[in-house]
């Protein structure tokens, strides 16, 4: 089990955000979690990565310990890999591919520390895995927005995390680059051990290696369990 929610509740200012979820996301499932905008996607999202004050009011259990139990910000983010749009709008605009990719083993946004060559290989052969070689030394900023979404892949996966969280990963691209987006999402679940959760609030943008579906809809969960065939 990487993730388990039990009667899960966030309100903010007495508004009802969450309400009674619960849910565990085990090893090799791939969720897709779904519902339309304000239904409750990104506060969910926040408790599993670590940032929502309101999870140690919870029973939520990340990786084996249960939250506010002794465990750092740090070592939950060991084991997640996280893509999302508005990473790209915070990296500084001289920065590499090659730098973007291995920024994810120190989860920052911008490389402030050296890697070690080890790390810079494995920075590599993830963006190799994603036909980005050719970009590796080439400005993030000079590349398509569908290019940067790859490059942020190979960040999510430089550590090998047990855990991918792909927030709106194709949002805003055209039909070419969320093709080439999904086929590299694809790949990933027959070539890593990395379970996932995928979240979109569009059916056409579900990569096919889906296994498992959480929708919700004004905070409660309307659908839980195995994708249907």
């Amino acid at each position: 089990i990487l993730v388990q929610m039990q009667n899960v509740n966030v309100a903010y200012n007495g508004t009802p955000v969450l309400h009674q979820i619960n849910w565990v996301v085990c090893e090799n499932e791939q969720w897709a979690l779904l519902g339309p905008n304000g239904a409750g996607k990104t506060t969910l999202l926040s408790l599993i990565l670590a940032d929502n004050p309101q999870a140690y009011a919870n029973d939520i259990t990340l990786f084996g310990k249960r939250r506010g139990t002794g465990e750092s910000i740090w070592e939950i983010k060991q084991n997640i890999g996280w893509v999302a749009p508005e990473l790209q709008l915070y990296y500084p605009r001289d920065v590499t591919c090659l730098e973007v990719a291995c920024s994810g083993w120190f989860d920052s946004i911008g490389l402030y520390r050296e890697c070690s060559g080890e790390q810079r290989a494995a920075a590599e052969k993830w963006l190799g895995e994603f036909g980005m070689t050719e970009r590796a030394d080439i400005a993030f900023e000079k590349i398509s927005e569908g290019e940067q979404r790859l490059a942020l892949l190979a960040r999510a996966m430089v550590k090998e995390p047990g855990l991918l969280v792909l927030d709106e990963p194709c949002q805003g691209l055209d039909a070419e680059n969320r093709d080439r987006v999904l086929q590299a999402v694809d790949g990933l679940s027959q070539r890593s051990g990395a379970s996932m959760i995928y979240v979109t609030h569009r059916a056409d943008e579900l990569p096919q290696s889906i296994t498992h579906v959480l929708r919700l809809n004004e905070g409660q969960v309307v659908e839980q369990g195995a994708k249907r065939k």
